[in-house]
């Protein structure tokens, strides 16, 4: 049955379910709670949901539905909309135009598009919920890996729930940072037990964009940094003061949970060029992936991380700038790098929108239609990080899903990094043979 439709709970009670996004594919149902460090977030402090194996199965995600936290509340359903006001007023550099059918006329009503939103919102979506469990006990099964996920530009830590989630159910620990220097569409922080909202930055006229979204990118990898030191924290039992007053959670569930030895960061848009800065500044982290990354913010700085990395691109956002940027990590031939791509996919198919809104007419103007099923590239997406993780932590990929990846070359298809013109050409790259051996098969 579609995700957007109610249905009703198979048992006795026969209560409706609310309307909510696809289930986590793992077989672990996936908690979550949400962590917020005080001070001044200019300079301390971290937002972060942690997502996580629970020790309930998965086939219990729907029993517990009354666990499930709403996606976005009103606050940041508005936030996202003034995120789109800001677009229309001043077009991102990062955003491919051609995805966004009706600019111009868009552009006419952007002034008034904030005034009913979040009315418009639930008559289009209803209440979407995210099928996850608010502070249920972690499994006890092992240590878990842990993964910090840095999110893209106008986006928050829920808004990529469908890729956290999807992780967490395979057996990792996922702390999603929410970027609090202005690069979300809406963020708050704490004050003598108040929230005081921190709105999205607008590059107003006049102001370098790069000078701009250079000053954020080094304070969103101090960011992610202190999100991987607040799991260590937490981990060894630390007296962490979460800030958050209007929920209760139970931070004390993580100690000695973690395995911390070969954390992983990722992130997506804005949030790869994040973390390809982070992976240079700190070696804790011990793997990369990087998600449709916009380089545009590291177009000065010069450095090579050395950990293993992978790219994974949407068609879309394919540019001679932003690839020949990308170019530069991919041509080290000490460094482990591997580059893939996903026809007939969009820029927003990383986040959880395009699985909301269900109007095609809709996901065209707001730059969310893509000609692949998103399903199917979130699919591709979840399953290709898995593999990659799995490989370099020394664990065997389950055999239906190296099939999986190995089925879809008409959609899938790897960069040949070493051929230039390749990773230049603005259509669709020559792809290699996909290859996805187990780990003890892997050349290194």
């Amino acid at each position: 049955m579609p995700f957007w439709r109610q249905s009703s709970r198979e048992g006795l009670q026969h209560e409706p379910i609310p309307r909510h996004l696809p289930f986590p594919s793992g077989p672990h149902a996936v908690g979550f709670q949400d962590v917020m460090t005080g001070g001044d977030p200019s300079t301390v402090g971290v937002f972060v949901r942690v997502y996580y194996p629970s020790a309930l199965p998965s086939s219990d995600t729907v029993n517990q539905w009354h666990l499930w936290p709403v996606w976005a509340d009103d606050d940041y359903l508005l936030g996202f909309v003034k995120f789109m006001q800001a677009m229309l007023a001043r077009w991102p550099s990062w955003a491919p135009k051609a995805e966004y059918k009706y600019v111009d006329q868009m552009s006419y009503i952007a002034p008034v598009m904030h005034l009913g939103c979040t009315y418009v919102w639930k008559l289009l979506n209803g209440k979407v919920h995210c099928p996850i469990l608010k502070n249920v006990a972690i499994s006890a099964e092992k240590k878990w890996p842990v993964i910090v996920f840095s999110h893209g530009m106008g986006c928050s830590r829920f808004a990529y729930s469908q890729i956290c989630a999807d992780l967490a159910s395979h057996g990792f620990v996922v702390a999603a940072t929410e970027h609090r220097e202005g690069s979300s569409c809406l963020s708050f922080h704490m004050e003598k037990g108040k929230k005081t909202l921190i709105p999205h930055l607008r590059v107003e006229e006049g102001q370098k964009e790069y000078l701009v979204r250079n000053q954020q990118l080094k304070h969103r990898v101090r960011e992610v940094k202190d999100t991987l030191s607040l799991m260590i924290d937490l981990n060894n039992g630390a007296n962490i003061k979460n800030v958050l007053t209007d929920e209760i959670y139970q931070t004390e569930i993580f100690k000695d949970c973690l395995d911390l030895s070969n954390p992983i960061l990722t992130g997506h848009s804005f949030g790869g060029a994040t973390s390809l800065l982070a992976l240079q500044e700190d070696p804790r982290f011990k793997r990369g992936i990087v998600l449709d990354s916009w380089l545009f913010p590291l177009r000065d700085e010069v450095f090579q991380p050395q950990q293993p990395l992978v790219f994974i691109n949407t068609e879309s956002f394919m540019n001679k700038s932003n690839i020949a940027r990308m170019k530069m990590f991919m041509t080290q031939p000490d460094l482990e790098r591997r580059m893939f791509f996903i026809k007939g996919s969009v820029h927003q198919n990383h986040i959880d929108a395009p699985a909301i809104f269900q109007s095609n007419f809709i996901k065209k103007i707001i730059g969310m239609y893509s000609d692949t099923d998103p399903g199917l590239v979130l699919a591709l997406n979840n399953k290709l990080m898995l593999h990659f993780i799995w490989s370099h932590l020394g664990l065997d990929t389950p055999q239906n899903i190296v099939d999986f990846l190995q089925s879809k070359n008409d959609v899938l298809v790897e960069a040949n990094e070493k051929d230039e013109s390749n990773l230049l050409d603005e259509e669709c790259p020559n792809s290699k043979s996909l290859e996805f051996n187990k780990p003890e098969e892997k050349a290194c």
